[in-house]
């Protein structure tokens, strides 16, 4: 009997893995690159086509496709259009608008990487969100409750062509095209720096030089320290460059790898300053066709209410704004991003806790105290500095913008978001075993790197330089860092662990999600005459989510709107005399608590008289843009 029992639980041990198994394997001992992350986002399409929509919002420069895999059942979200039908649809051959996806009737989060080529880890942690999401789905309660509930999009590279060149290449780009015939063949973005010692990799080349930048460390030679432009130094100086030549004469060698379009300058928001200065790069707004295809995406899932834009490197997050000072933002929105967001992410990252998120009954002393004590003024407003992980990107010190069209700013700004661009990996904490400080942290940083990539991968990140004579400067050595190991989280355990905390700080985000639903919908016969009755319907809806259904200006931002809700019957027999067929509902507030604000109502009643013919059934209908559709059909008494 017990060895029978035994087999039973093998069995059933044995079955129950299956289920939950990896149907696409993954692991991040190396990057994926554009090849990898394409192969990996079309077979997790394929092997999960329930939860799954692979779609390609537009093209690079080169001509690769911008993929987004949305992550959301199928079976659940049921869109507005579904209810209201065209009432006098076009005729052929012109297309009506196209019925919206069950993916738009919920709450919808963003997730990208990539947006400059080189900084491609936010790519690998794209990669992971999403293997927790499939895998997770059906075995893990609260992230199956989340993709049945909400939607995630999520973009692993946003410029293909930097991170294909980045990574398969292994030649830097930060751009999303090199942009330049630098062997005027009449071909741009093929050429490349030169590979000067026919090796198959680009490194660097350097040459002892008297107003060089650099010196090498006495420790370990073979590291380059960095100079600043008044450090004075007897010992020998250096110049380090990329390993290229001038192919076009123009004195410049190793420039192309920044050619081409800064995709986080090129959003609408702020991309002039008053004095009309270009401040993104491009011609206009939005004319590279990877922040196109982006804005354009935005522009139709309006259910978005939650953006992460991942970048590399430095171990923080940013929240807006960068254009502008904090007075430009809404108090309570400020609230949400620092005392709920900011608080849960300083917690996860181990930093310091401002005191007055702690004790955010307080901050009326905190402001007094910083009003006293320190120089900056935005602070001081708030009642905290900010920590070292959770920053934003405006230079409140010397009261000036950081950018111009950054990414974030433009979706809090115009879209109604609560973004965050996070800087993924920190040198001085995340290797294993170390944590640097001081001015020197770099230098002891590379000391511990250089030994780490000798441990972990033998020495294959890092060519040791040899001699070389370069055709234009003469004697020197090439070697250093391969360009894709140079700022990115090194692959392996580094990689993961960073991976995992932000997964899982998204996950959190996520469930801040807030949610609207019809709690209750009653239909009151208060006549009859004939085959028709009068009707008196009374309806309530309730926002179950945590945050409200729009950030605190959100609703009145150009293409969103309030909460509206809808009664829906024939339209042939139902006739409306008391209220139009859809009413506004307001913004919801969210079950959560905002530290320093208020509580709003988290539910509404909304009521109408209606002469119905017959048994006509009637449905309600909330139809929040960021808290979801919902329906509930009418009980008639």
């Amino acid at each position: 009997m017990k060895k029978l029992m035994i087999c039973v639980f093998c069995i059933s041990f044995i079955v129950g893995f299956v289920a939950h198994a990896q149907k696409v394997p993954i692991n991040f001992d190396k990057y994926h690159g554009f090849t990898g992350s394409e192969s990996f986002l079309k077979a997790v399409s394929n092997a999960y086509p329930d939860i799954t929509d692979l779609r390609v919002i537009g093209k690079s420069t080169m001509d690769r496709p911008v993929y987004v895999l949305i992550i959301s059942n199928k079976k659940t979200g049921t869109p507005l259009d579904r209810f209201v039908q065209l009432r006098n649809p076009r005729q052929e051959p012109v297309d009506n608008v196209p019925p919206m996806t069950n993916d738009q009737a919920k709450p919808g989060h963003w997730i990208c990487g990539s947006t400059h080529g080189n900084e491609f880890t936010g790519t690998e942690v794209c990669l992971y969100t999403i293997n927790k999401l499939v895998t997770g789905y059906g075995s893990d309660t609260e992230i199956t409750d989340l993709i049945d509930r909400n939607s995630f999009y999520i973009c692993p590279i946003v410029n293909p062509d930097g991170v294909y060149n980045s990574v398969e290449k292994d030649l830097s780009q930060r751009g999303n095209s090199l942009m330049k015939d630098d062997d005027h063949d009449g071909k741009i973005n093929e050429d490349g720096p030169d590979d000067l010692d026919g090796d198959g990799r680009i490194t660097s080349f350097r040459y002892k030089d008297p107003k060089g930048q650099y010196i090498q460390d006495e420790v370990d030679p073979r590291i380059m320290i960095s100079l600043g432009e008044k450090d004075k130094t007897d010992k020998q100086r250096w110049s380090v460059i990329r390993e290229d030549k001038d192919n076009d004469g123009d004195g410049k060698r190793g420039e192309d790898s920044e050619q081409g379009f800064d995709l986080n300058r090129n959003f609408p928001e702020v991309w002039f300053d008053d004095n009309g200065y270009q401040g993104g790069t491009g011609d206009y707004p939005t004319s590279a066709t990877e922040v196109q295809a982006l804005a354009e995406f935005f522009s139709t899932h309006h259910n978005i209410m939650m953006a992460q834009f991942y970048h590399t490197s430095g171990g923080f997050t940013y929240r807006p704004m960068g254009v502008s000072s904090d007075v430009t933002m809404h108090p309570k929105d400020i609230a949400v991003y620092d005392l709920i967001m900011g608080k849960k992410y300083v917690e996860m990252m181990g930093d310091d806790m401002p005191k007055a998120w702690m004790y955010p009954d307080s901050i009326g002393d905190y402001k007094k105290d910083l009003e006293a004590k320190s120089g900056n003024k935005f602070a001081a407003a708030r009642g905290y500095e900010m920590p070292r992980t959770w920053v934003v990107h405006y230079n409140e010190k010397e009261n000036k913008r950081y950018g111009f069209g950054l990414q974030s700013d433009w979706a809090y700004q115009e879209m109604g978001i609560y973004s965050i661009t996070t800087e993924l990996f920190n040198y001085r904490m995340d290797l294993p075993g170390n944590t640097f400080t001081g001015d020197d942290a770099y230098t002891l940083f590379q000391h511990a790197a250089l030994k780490y990539q000798q441990a972990k991968a033998n020495g294959a990140w890092f060519q040791d330089w040899k001699p070389f004579k370069h055709p234009e400067l003469g004697d020197g050595e090439i070697g250093g860092w391969y360009p894709q190991y140079q700022s990115n989280a090194f692959p392996g355990e580094i990689l993961e662990k960073i991976c995992e905390t932000h997964w899982l700080y998204e996950k959190y985000r996520a469930s801040l999600l807030p949610h609207a639903v019809v709690t209750e919908a009653k239909g009151k016969v208060v006549e009859k005459a004939g085959s028709y009755r009068i009707i008196e319907v009374t309806a309530k809806v309730e926002n179950t989510g945590k945050l409200a259904t729009n950030l605190t200006r959100g609703a009145e931002l150009p293409g969103n709107r309030p909460d509206v809700v809808w009664l829906i019957g024939d339209r042939d027999n139902v006739s409306f005399i008391q209220g139009l067929a859809w009413q506004k509902a307001g913004v919801l507030d969210g079950t959560m608590s905002i530290p320093g604000f208020p509580k709003g109502k988290t539910s509404n009643e909304v009521k109408w008289l209606v002469k119905v013919r017959g048994n006509t059934p009637l449905k309600v209908v909330v139809s929040s843009m960021k808290g979801g559709t919902n329906a509930k059909d009418v009980e008639i008494n």
